[in-house]
């Protein structure tokens, strides 16, 4: 695994050379990138047991806390 300062030294140079458009487009793409691993669908099964288990958590979180505190 490299480091992100190590990743930085590498890449600085080509990313001085690209024109605003690119700089731009290339900062959009990551955007969109962040944005999908955050909501997106996962592609492994384990990914997805793991999604499954903490929804259910949540949901138990809500149903369960106001049931032990008021009894309802």
């Amino acid at each position: 695994m490299i480091a992100l300062p190590e990743l930085v030294k590498e890449n600085a140079v080509w990313y001085r050379e690209l024109s605003a458009v690119d700089k731009e487009q290339l900062i959009e793409e990551f955007g969109e990138l962040r944005e999908n691993k955050a909501v997106g669908v996962r592609a492994t099964m384990r990914g997805k047991i793991n999604d499954a288990t903490h929804t259910l958590k949540a949901i138990e979180t809500e149903v369960l806390v106001p049931y032990l505190m008021f009894g309802e």
